[in-house]
């Protein structure tokens, strides 16, 4: 289960559910394929927070318009937006999914369209005619071969140009792409950079520079994919990074980006849109009413997420089974998510391999319950995750010219910590308190944090208190949370965490700014309520804790035995030179590595290739120069780099991971069952939680840019196919199976 949809590696494979929101995106692409005469462009926009689903439906929206007739098939473009400009953007559509000859191939079609309205009018050339229509000749040879005036149906050419584009600029440098002589200046204008001197000479003196020139030139690609009666689609994902609150696009980029609407509904063409519910408020209300749909996305549904994990189960071959999941599980998963499709998956995939851990022998009995969920969540949201969250604060802090303290106590006889203390105002303890939690998920974790927050807000009169929730929020407890603190719990999110910090205490510190002696008064009452309404939970929260410092009176001979074997990792981390041990792992576990390893040496052969390149330029000169040809001509692919960036990432994971997994089996103590103790084998799921963290942000697709560039590329062989998605696959399920292996090479072994 992967827990990042990834666009482009969308297949016919990928475990989708019909939700409501695919359901209508699918319709709209339907009707959008359809034959007709009539231009029937339409515009999309997906709305949802993070994590909902976004980027899974453009990917669905796109196989699916990929898998049309071949007839009815448009050409397809998807662009992930990063923090960037329309100008980055329209780069990245030239750039990287529209190459220069597909490009030219379409101002071709155009030529012959031009060549054929001439020829067309003789019977003499009106077979040639035919054949130009049908792209059976190629319409610059037709015009040599028959000594046509070049020049004069090229103007003609260049007319048609402008009046589909609409821009002087494109109608002159689009028909240069056909002219040996030009092309190169053509495209390096096209890509973005300065004109050359004969673009200059001819008029065209501006680079597509500016965001109103790239959203331009974004709208003449569309036109120029959409003749013949050819469709085109452009899907943007993570359209908040270009256009967002904090990113304000100019007057002029909203009304080049209205042009853009105009020219997607205008054309053959589909445009859709995907980002977070600001982008759309920020581009204008003229802007949103240009757009066909807006399509929300909604949480996912019990009855989602159950079928989701059926459909996943067999795909990978287990069937379709829940197993080890219940209904009620998985409802409980849901609604501690509040339905976000990530969190779900994400957590469905730990709480699997928790499971199973628990298991080794009989799978049979392996089983999910609510307990589980609430021990794998808190996981998830462990100190590395609560540790970013407090760097993110000091930022916030920081821009607001606020003073703070760490780990402040109002009172050390009680309750009253405050992660962060922000003093304000005159009044002696006035201020703003930051209280940080990793996950709410219980009636005992909200009880404990209402506690905290009563006893923090009795120490003084003008004081507010925040709460902070990195890890889940059972949505059960956020009304009495609300109540006990100064407002609505801020459950961390990392994209937009800080603007929602930095807006809620800029409105608390105005709160306390207030003279108003009823504003005063009203919240007085308001704290005084919430402190009576706490005191009985206080006072069973002392009870609680009364009982679980007599239930931890005793250690067990396990925990000493765990304690000793850290002291021994900490002795040896304290010799950073020592050589690094030897490898011990048994040869179940190893051979997982090594076939990880052999296939990712069949995918990525860049050393291979660059050893038979120097070792054929130490023989025969003329095999030395056909070698540096073919390889120079495989280093221009504008891929190849970014291909073995991800091999060499790839490497230094599988590596990284095989060497802790050795240190594991070197440092795990057994207990007196032969079992490791529990504390071990959560060390263990931690290397595999590690593994996981960075594999599922890796672009492995790019490996498939890597294709050509083998041995045989020099010596001349048929190279062989290499076998990418086994090996995608190897990658996928090693942490789970490396894990299983380990257990059960542990139990052998007793």
């Amino acid at each position: 289960m992967a827990a990042v949809a990834k666009p482009r590696e969308f297949s016919g494979g990928t475990v989708s559910i019909p939700t409501p929101s695919i359901t209508e995106a699918i319709s709209i692409v339907d009707s959008f394929l359809r034959p007709s005469t009539l231009p029937a462009g339409t515009v999309i926009a997906i709305v949802g927070e993070y994590g909902t689903g976004k980027s899974h439906l453009i990917g669905a929206v796109l196989h699916h318009a990929l898998s049309a007739p071949e007839d009815r098939r448009p050409r397809v473009a998807f662009l992930e937006a990063r923090p960037a400009t329309f100008v980055d953007l329209y780069k990245q559509l030239i750039g990287t999914e529209l190459r220069r000859d597909d490009v030219c191939a379409r101002v071709r079609e155009l030529y012959a369209d031009v060549l054929a309205d001439a020829l067309g009018e003789s019977e003499l050339t009106a077979e040639i005619a035919v054949r130009l229509r049908r792209g059976e000749v190629d319409p610059v040879e037709v015009s040599d071969r028959l000594n046509l005036m070049g020049s004069k149906y090229l103007a003609r050419l260049r007319e048609r140009l402008e009046v589909v584009t609409r821009n002087r600029a494109f109608g002159i440098v689009l028909p240069l792409l056909l002219r040996h002589d030009f092309a190169d200046a053509a495209w390096e204008w096209l890509s973005g950079h300065h004109p050359d001197p004969v673009l200059a000479d001819r008029g065209v003196d501006t680079p597509i520079a500016t965001e109103e020139l790239a959203l331009e030139a974004m709208g003449v690609i569309a036109l120029l994919y959409s003749t013949r009666r050819k469709k085109f689609v452009l899907a943007i994902d993570e359209m908040n990074k270009v256009v967002s609150a904090t990113r304000k696009p100019s007057e002029n980029a909203v009304d080049a980006f209205e042009k853009l609407i105009k020219v997607f509904a205008g054309a053959q063409a589909l445009l859709v849109l995907a980002g977070l519910p600001d982008y759309l408020d920020e581009l204008g209300g003229t802007v949103q009413q240009r757009i066909g749909r807006t399509i929300l996305i909604s949480p996912l549904t019990s009855e989602n997420a159950i079928e989701y994990i059926r459909q996943s189960q067999e795909a990978i071959g287990r069937g379709r089974v829940l197993h080890p999941f219940t209904e009620d599980t998985v409802r409980y998963l849901v609604k501690l998510t509040d339905g976000n499709a990530r969190r779900i998956i994400r957590l469905c995939s730990h709480l699997y391999r928790h499971a199973m851990d628990l298991s080794p022998r009989d799978p049979d009995r392996a089983l999910v319950t609510e307990a589980m969920v609430r021990k794998v969540a808190r996981e998830q949201a462990g100190a590395r995750s609560t540790d970013h969250v407090r760097n993110e604060i000091r930022q916030v802090l920081a821009a607001l010219g606020l003073s703070y303290e760490r780990d402040h106590w109002m009172d050390p006889q009680t309750d009253s910590r405050a992660d962060y203390w922000v003093p304000y105002g005159d009044e002696d303890g006035a201020g703003c308190a930051l209280v940080l939690t990793d996950a709410v998920l219980t009636q005992g974790d909200c009880d404990a944090l209402v506690s905290r927050a009563t006893y923090l807000q009795t120490a003084a009169e003008q004081r507010q208190v925040l709460l902070v929730v990195v890890g889940l929020l059972n949505a059960d407890f956020v009304s009495e949370l609300s109540e006990a603190f100064s407002e609505e719990p801020i459950s961390y999110d990392h994209w937009t965490f800080t603007e929602t910090l930095s807006s809620v205490l800029e409105r608390q510190l105005r709160t306390l700014d207030r003279d108003d002696t009823l504003v005063l008064g009203e919240e007085r009452f308001r704290r005084l309520g919430r402190q009576q309404a706490n005191t009985q939970r206080m006072l069973e929260q002392a009870l609680k804790t009364l009982t679980a410092m007599r239930s931890s009176s005793e250690r067990s001979l396990g925990q000493i035995q765990r304690e000793l074997t850290e002291l021994s990792t900490a002795d040896r981390a304290a010799h950073p030179g020592a050589e690094s041990p030897p490898l011990r792992l048994p040869p179940p576990v190893m051979m997982l590595f090594t076939r990880a390893q052999s296939f990712l040496d069949g995918l990525d052969q860049v050393d291979a290739t660059l050893r038979t390149m120097f070792a054929a330029a130490s023989g025969d000169s003329a095999n030395a120069i056909d070698a540096r040809v073919a390889v120079r001509g495989q280093l221009r692919s504008p891929h190849l780099f970014s291909a073995v960036g991800v091999g060499a990432m790839l490497r230094t994971l599988l590596i990284t991971f095989r060497d802790s997994v050795n240190e594991w089996y070197r440092s795990y103590v057994p207990s007196s069952s032969g079992d490791p103790y529990p504390a071990d084998k959560d060390r263990l799921s931690a290397l595999c939680r590690a593994y996981d963290t960075v594999y599922e942000y890796v672009p492995f697709y790019r490996l498939e840019d890597l294709d050509g560039f083998s041995p045989q590329l020099v010596d001349g062989n048929v190279p062989l196919p290499p076998q990418f998605g086994e090996a995608q696959e190897v990658f996928n399920l090693l942490s789970g199976q490396v894990q299983a292996a380990v257990l059960e090479s542990v139990a052998e072994s007793r």
